[in-house]
């Protein structure tokens, strides 16, 4: 194990959902990690939420949103899949393993995501707490009340005015219930998408992946 590896307690292996939460789609269309990533990520909110609401008691509503979402995206999430101990666990098709590391670090957030909530619900909610907050412990520690924090548009903006680039146009669909946004964006010959249960938040997430590409090419 390298000296950056998390560890994750061996109990967890021996877990089915556990084990379950490393299936992606492109292996099984029905046994796969899609809804434990659901689960999972209502779980992590909750925790990182509650755990900025107790060390920042000074920091308003916008503050603590910003400084969630510093912590909980696509990059930072795959960051800390790719630190876990058991991530070679990660089953997906050949094609998909094909995928350049913009789409791969979907993948690996979504991994993140379902194994919280597949420990969520095998072992309950202060096992999935005390495994958030240990996995988390570095980025907590980097923290800081007075930083600038931005969201990933905000970010985008800035990175393609400098370059005097077009800025992107987010199309948001939502369903029947209007309970669900789909975000899609075509960026350089490219299309990214993504999606959540609150529009802007389908929003900020296909911003991520963008500049995930930015930094890529």
């Amino acid at each position: 194990m390298s000296k950056n590896s998390l560890a994750v307690n061996k109990l967890y292996l021996e877990l089915p959902l556990f084990k379950q939460a490393f299936v992606h789609k492109s292996i099984s269309s029905d046994q796969n990690n899609e809804r434990l990533e659901f689960l999972g990520d209502a779980v992590l909110e909750i925790v990182v939420s509650e755990y900025l609401f107790n060390r920042f008691t000074d920091l308003n509503e916008g503050k603590l949103t910003q400084m969630r979402a510093s912590l909980v995206n696509t990059q930072s999430l795959a960051e800390v899949f790719q630190q876990l101990d058991c991530k070679d666990l990660l089953q997906t098709s050949k094609g998909t393993n094909k995928l350049d590391q913009t789409h791969k670090h979907s993948i690996y957030a979504g991994a993140l995501e379902a194994c919280i909530g597949a420990i969520f619900i095998e072992l309950g909610f202060e096992e999935s707490k005390g495994f958030i907050l240990q996995i988390f412990q570095n980025s907590f520690s980097l923290l800081n009340a007075f930083a600038e924090l931005k969201d990933a548009k905000s970010r985008l903006q800035e990175a393609l005015q400098a370059k005097g680039a077009e800025l992107p146009k987010y199309l948001v669909i939502s369903n029947k219930e209007g309970n669900y946004f789909d975000c899609t964006v075509t960026f350089n010959g490219k299309t990214f998408h993504a999606s959540d249960s609150i529009k802007k938040e389908s929003e900020q997430k296909v911003a991520e992946l963008i500049l995930l590409e930015l930094e890529e090419s």
